[in-house]
């Protein structure tokens, strides 16, 4: 084996490893991805359900208050 082939064997040996971390690295954003959208989803519910009893708690607030 010449210097020339063992230097493209080693060079080829690496970017196949290299190719599959990448890989790895795209499955594993897709699946933050997908995670996000999931708690963006729960989140906005969340924010929504805050937002309609919000008013009921600061009225419940200013009569706790009046009572002290």
């Amino acid at each position: 084996m010449s210097t020339h082939e063992g230097f493209q064997k080693k060079i080829n040996k690496s970017l196949t490893q290299m190719d599959a971390k990448i890989s790895f690295l795209n499955e594993g954003v897709k699946g933050l991805g997908e995670a996000f959208k999931e708690f963006e989803a729960d989140i906005t519910e969340f924010m929504a359900f805050s937002a309609e009893s919000y008013a009921d708690h600061e009225k419940r607030i200013k009569k706790l208050e009046q009572k002290l």
